[in-house]
Formats: C-alpha cells, sequence, structure tokens
C-alpha cells in the first residue's frame, strides 16, 4: 500500500497528486525511521519546531512520522510544489529502505 501527498492510504493515485510534487511514499517499505523528516531542508527551516521550542508541529513540517510511517503533512511545503518549482530528492536520496519515490510530473 502507497500513501498519497495528502497523507490518505490509498492506491492507485490519481494523477492530480501526482502533480502536486511527484513523491509517493510506499509504505509497505517504510519503516519509521525519521530520516526523510530530519533531512527536509523544508522542515529544517523551523527551528522552534524541531528542537521543541514552541509552533505547531504538523503546521509546520512537510513530512512527518505517525504510527511508525513516514507521512506528508503538508505537501504545499514541499520545494517540488513551489513557484517555480525546485529540484530537491532529499527525502528519496536519504530512504534506507526506498520508501520514497519520486514519480513523473505530467
Amino acid at each position: 500500500m502507497s500513501v498519497s501527498l495528502s497523507g490518505e492510504r490509498r492506491t492507485p493515485f490519481p494523477s492530480t497528486e501526482k502533480e502536486l510534487a511527484g513523491l509517493v511514499i510506499e509504505e509497505d517499505k517504510c519503516i519509521g525511521c525519521g530520516i526523510c523528516v530530519v533531512v527536509c531542508e523544508e522542515n529544517r527551516m523551523n527551528e522552534e519546531v524541531i528542537y521543541g521550542k514552541g509552533g505547531r508541529y504538523k503546521d509546520e513540517l512537510v513530512l512527518s512520522v505517525e504510527e511508525g510511517k513516514a507521512r506528508l503533512v503538508d505537501a504545499k511545503k514541499c520545494k517540488r510544489t513551489f513557484e517555480p518549482p525546485e529540484f530537491c530528492r532529499a527525502c528519496v536520496d536519504h530512504c534506507p529502505t526506498g520508501a520514497m519515490e519520486l514519480v513523473s510530473q505530467g
């Protein structure tokens, strides 16, 4: 089973979700290690949240680990959805199990 950009568990993915950031999280492969959360540059930009000194955790992060699995909390905060889009593969490149996958956008 995979997790869509909105965090919902479903398969197959509608093309509109693939086009948003092009990121698919394969839940069956995810071990919940949290490496994707740590390496995400957008997550690291909010030091108050990272160090537990305030902020609303779920409102500030792109990725988080919930119930032992990686979740895309807010796809609109992912660099790949910016205007203009930025190329980023940090979560994909650092995932030890290959659970993060970038798919064609279009």
